[in-house]
């Protein structure tokens, strides 16, 4: 059976926020797959370096990502949409940050679209118009969507705070649009879906140790997950790429330092 990905960054959600507010899309795939409330993050818990890693399958001292500024890699580790693309998956990259530009390879990507609008619900509202438009005119086998704005919620209100808590509400009825869309196509049953986060934070900030800003969810469903189940075993978000490749039918890259989360699948 082939399987396509969907992925899904929802950049500053800590658990207990997801957990805190209405979120039917999200619910609907807890319930129906593996979860985590407890995955970590890595060090610094920055948008730039947890997204490499994310991607990259290394922690930060591999990657030596530590800031949003990019820095090419002293040795290079190819990202699960290189990864996918040099096995002839297509790929498809829709974002509203613009520095995460540097998570795929050029020549990886069969489309990338980026909106350059975290700010407002309309920005993360777009990111999902684009997902949407381009699922239909391509036939693509891996999809990366990115919401932004509940993290500027965040430094802008504070985590926690009523405009925080709404961005993930409105990150949650985007991400049913792009569900909605692979449901019409005739896809989802054959999609494995990630939801998690890059890192959480507290007050206005992020990027310490501290548990608010290093605990991040991870949701899987799919084909060959398991279903109702709560992952007791330690989560990575590094071990993000290996678990999906080996999910979709990957040979993961040799440089990858995360495992597979065996206890999630059937």
């Amino acid at each position: 059976m082939r399987r396509r990905l969907l992925l899904c960054s929802l950049d500053g959600v800590r658990p207990d926020a997801l957990q805190a507010v209405r979120t039917p899309v999200i619910d609907a795939l807890v319930a129906g797959g593996a979860h985590t409330w407890s995955a970590r993050s890595v060090m610094p818990s920055v948008t730039l370096p947890c997204h490499t890693s994310m991607l990259r399958g290394v922690d930060v001292p591999r990657h030596g990502i530590t800031t949003n500024t990019f820095i090419p890699l002293a040795r290079p580790v190819p990202s699960l949409l290189d990864v996918a693309a040099a096995q002839g998956r297509r790929c498809g990259f829709f974002y509203n940050w613009e520095p995460l530009r540097d998570l795929a390879a050029p020549g990886s990507l069969a489309v990338s679209a980026c909106w350059a609008d975290a700010f407002s619900p309309a920005g993360d509202r777009e990111v999902a118009r684009l997902a949407c438009d381009y699922l239909q005119k391509l036939d693509l086998d891996v999809t990366f969507v990115y919401f932004g704005h509940p993290d500027e919620a965040g430094h802008a209100h504070g985590w926690m705070t009523a405009p925080y808590l709404q961005a993930i509400e409105n990150a949650d009825s985007c991400l049913g649009e792009v569900i909605e869309t692979l449901k019409n196509l005739g896809r989802w049953d054959e999609t494995v879906t990630l939801v998690l986060s890059d890192h959480g934070g507290h007050e206005r900030t992020h990027g310490t140790d501290a548990p608010e800003d290093m605990t991040i969810p991870w949701i899987l469903h799919g084909p060959g997950v398991r279903a109702g189940r709560e992952i007791e075993g330690p989560v990575f978000l590094y071990d993000t790429p290996a678990t999906l490749a080996h999910l979709i039918g990957l040979t993961p890259d040799r440089y990858w330092e995360g495992r597979v989360i065996e206890e999630a699948l059937t």
